[in-house]
């Protein structure tokens, strides 16, 4: 890959597309406010990237801490239904 612009940052890439220096391919949720703006707009509506695991790593322990424990189940709830809600 090349170009003129090349970042590890998710959010340079998506303002660098907004502002009309090239295309942007990101997960959904970091898209949504800027496709309901209207400064992105969807160019391949058919294609869908690759579904990506997400993972939460932490100390095996017996007993994880509160703060973990709800964070992880945080993390399930908010990505459960990721796989099975298509991009449109």
């Amino acid at each position: 890959m090349g170009g003129p612009l090349i970042a590890n940052s998710g959010e340079l890439l998506i303002a660098s597309a907004a502002a009309g220096l090239g295309l942007v391919m990101a997960p959904r949720f970091m898209l949504e406010a800027d496709l309901a703006a209207g400064s992105l707009v969807q160019v391949l509506p058919g294609y869908e990237g690759p579904l990506l695991d997400t993972w939460a790593v932490y100390p095996s322990r017996r007993h994880l801490s509160a703060k973990v424990r709800l964070f992880v189940d945080h993390l399930v709830e908010s990505f459960s239904g990721a796989a099975a809600a298509p991009a449109r």
